[in-house]
């Protein structure tokens, strides 16, 4: 859903002016990425201001765009994701923006529904965008899990929904991971609990085609996660290799080829996850937490230098640490040898970069998110209460405070700094959770810095191949559907060295037709999970395939042995289980582990629309609690809520104020009820919702149980199951129909 309007915005400067400062930006002199061009915090820019007024010294311009998270300038826009209106509740809504960088005009926004998560809205816009300087396109993973390109004008280039297509795992703390770029690859990490070999649930780590949205590979790293996560993974050439380093959910840092995915090298830091981004300069790596250390130490927190090119065993060189130093949410900057990083109680400290002697420290506020950026020789940094700090950096020796700056909201609370400023152009961008800021003054220029990203390079010519790759490494099919895959060699270092002519092969339950030039269409089974293997010489290659439908069917489980699922349902291996009973075979959802009571699992396709669903659905009494059980389409919720005696649709589980309706309703435990659900969206952007229960073996009542409208409604989604499984459920002859069908 998207328009365009105009927004209320003081600029302190004529427009003429402003534009004469400085010229466009390019790729030299843009910030597209959350930690500037290097990931480092650091911006060759000089002639920055060091006092500013939100009066209008130094002030170029703001405008009413609060956010948690960093703003990104790109191709001579400012751009940041979201929430919209955040002073409605009903018109709540992911938004990504995109200003001019000169004036702070609207050039463009976008906005799309939250669906199908529990995080609330004050955090939505968690994980900042990342611009491609080379094309001026933009990027965004939202709270709900669609990872989105757009164009420069604002046009939707791709989307990818994670949480419908690989059980991408929402976590009611709202850390959501900012995308990278890298060549022609976007990466991409989330929990997730798929099918097949990813239906255990883990952090992993997927490459997109940022052309097309294809996956190019997958890696699972680590074990199993303590947490969502959001630390930010940096690309770097160390040693010949081009690594992704990231921390990880379980606790720690991980090294994996940027072009294939796989493990180079891990460390394991803390015994929760890692939310602090690693910054690296030349083969050090610098990595932090504030939990419990994974060895004896009985401080809380550590900050470790890793030398990346000194890999043991499958683990770097630790140079030194610092014990007890908690900074686990803010990301270090580092500059001529010092590293400076903010605890999580303000505490801003300098550290040798060579030996982690601690320089000097200073407290700046009571508690800290947003991670330090370096300019001009000065530091930016804020605080939560919100301030924005700006320090003369002196070497060695303790800064001196040139500006601070407090922001209160309209009731005299303090105005939250979640995510660093940007620096580009010589002006220096940040965003509180009310207003986005550009201030510089006519001093201040673009610099050029040496580039020490570089990009992905080709293997030499007299390169062995080591690994074979088949893109796309995962695809989601409907019945009939077609994918073309290709064979790619690579070197032991993880270089290119191109397409390779393969045989190619069918594994698992996968049944279709697969050419010798890689071309598979999918047979008319469904659902169906399987693997395209390549073979070249000694080295073997795979993707995933699975095959779900795109319109009407009916599922009654008969097919399948006890203890499996459908293959190809994301989610549902682990949790459910088909069961014999009855005489019959169902579907099985137990009570048994309470990490994993409350699931859904879409059994069709993220584009499917203009259908119904029904099923017939039964909860168990366990300790005198009942189950929520219910089914999902167009990317709501409809359930039988057990202990509440209701029945409730929703699409945003932690805001039901945004849109839900329930409706009481009497069921009992140990009956069998069938349930429908319909979804119609209307030309104006509304949807309406019905839905009905009713015990089998009655007639269908004519009148819906439950009728709603959406004004911000959804006009696609996979139709699914879902179930909170505080007592055991069962499911069973699940038809989806077309409308009219």
């Amino acid at each position: 859903m998207r328009a365009r309007k105009s927004w209320p915005h003081v600029s302190l400067l004529p427009l003429a002016a402003a534009l004469a400062l400085s010229p466009h930006l390019s790729a030299a002199d843009s910030w597209a990425s959350w930690r500037g061009p290097a990931s480092d915090g650091v911006s060759p820019d000089s002639g920055l201001p060091e006092a500013w007024s939100a009066d209008g010294q130094n002030l170029l311009w703001k405008v009413p765009f609060g956010s948690r998270s960093a703003p990104v300038v790109v191709d001579g826009r400012v751009c940041l994701i979201r929430l919209a209106e955040p002073d409605t509740h009903t018109r709540w809504q992911e938004q990504v923006v995109c200003l001019d960088a000169d004036s702070g005009e609207l050039v463009w926004e976008y906005r799309f529904n939250v669906f199908q998560t529990d995080i609330p809205h004050h955090r939505v816009g968690w994980a900042s965008l990342v611009g491609d300087p080379s094309t001026g396109n933009v990027f965004a993973n939202g709270i709900e899990g669609m990872v989105i390109a757009f164009d420069p004008k604002g046009n939707v280039l791709w989307e990818r929904s994670t949480a419908e297509e690989t059980g991408r795992i929402s976590g009611f703390g709202g850390r959501t991971v900012t995308p990278v770029l890298d060549g022609n690859l976007l990466f991409v990490s989330y929990l997730s609990a798929g099918w097949g070999s990813t239906f255990i649930p883990r952090h992993r780590f997927y490459a997109f085609d940022k052309r097309t949205g294809e996956t190019v590979w997958l890696s699972t790293p680590g074990q199993a996660p303590y947490d969502t996560t959001y630390s930010v993974p940096v690309v770097r050439e160390i040693d010949g290799s081009r690594l992704l380093i990231a921390g990880n959910g379980d606790g720690g840092i991980y090294a994996m080829q940027a072009a294939t995915g796989i493990k180079v090298w891990e460390f394991p830091l803390s015994k929760r996850g890692i939310n602090s981004s690693v910054v690296v300069d030349g083969t050090t790596v610098y990595a932090s937490h504030s939990e419990e250390n994974v060895d004896g130490s009985t401080s809380m927190g550590r900050i470790v230098a890793l030398d990346a090119a000194d890999v043991a065993d499958g683990r770097p060189k630790q140079l030194w640490m610092v014990d007890g130093f908690a900074a686990g949410y803010a990301s270090p900057a580092i500059q001529d040898g010092i590293l400076y990083h903010v605890d999580n109680s303000a505490n801003l400290v300098a550290f040798d970069a060579a030996t982690g002697a601690e320089l000097w420290a200073r407290n700046i506020g009571i508690a800290q998110r947003s991670s330090p950026v370096i300019g001009d020789n000065k530091l930016y940094v804020s605080d939560m209460d919100g301030q924005l700090h700006v320090l003369r950096l002196a070497g060695r020796q303790e800064p001196t405070r040139t500006d601070l700056d407090e922001f209160k909201n309209a009731d005299g609370s303090a105005t939250q700094i979640n995510g660093p400023p940007a620096i580009a152009n010589g002006r220096v961008y940040f965003v509180t959770n009310n207003m986005l800021y550009c201030i510089g003054n006519s001093q201040g220029k673009a610099g050029s810095a040496p580039d020490v990203v570089g990009g992905p390079t080709a293997a030499p010519a007299d390169a062995k191949p080591a690994h074979l790759q088949v893109v796309p490494a995962e695809a989601n099919l409907v019945p009939g559907g077609r994918a073309r895959f290709t064979a790619k060699l690579f070197d032991a270092k993880g270089r290119l060295i191109g397409e390779g002519s393969a045989a190619w092969s069918i594994e698992g339950e996968l049944e279709g037709e697969l050419s010798a030039d890689g071309d598979f269409t999918a047979g008319s089974l469904f659902p169906q999970g399987g693997l395209i293997v390549a073979t070249i010489g000694e080295l073997t290659g795979q993707a995933r395939v699975a095959v779900r439908p795109n319109g009407g069917f009916t599922e009654d489980f008969e097919r399948y042995p006890a203890d499996s699922v459908p293959e190809g349902w994301p989610a549902a291996r682990g949790r459910f289980a088909v069961v014999d009973a009855d005489g019959g075979k169902q579907l099985k959802k137990p009570s048994g582990n309470p990490r994993s009571w409350r699931t859904t699992v879409y059994v069709g396709n993220p584009r499917q629309n203009g259908y119904e669903i029904e099923a017939e659905l039964m909860s168990m009494e366990q300790r005198r609690r009942m189950a929520d059980m219910g089914l999902v389409s167009h990317r709501y919720t409809l359930a039988l809520m057990g202990n509440a005696q209701s029945l409730m649709v929703r699409t945003w589980l932690s805001e039901l104020v945004r849109f839900s309706k329930e409706v009481p309703f009497e069921w009992d435990p140990e009956v069998w009820y069938r349930v429908k659900l319909r979804v119609e969206p209307a030309a104006d952007g509304s949807t309406a919702i019905r839905g009905k229960a009713w015990p089998k073996g009655d007639s269908e009542p004519e009148a819906w149980t439950l009728e709603a409208v959406d004004a911000l409604g959804h006009d696609r989604g996979s139709p699914g199951i879902y179930g909170y499984s505080s007592a055991d459920i069962y499911y069973d002859n699940l038809k989806v129909t077309p409308f009219g069908g």
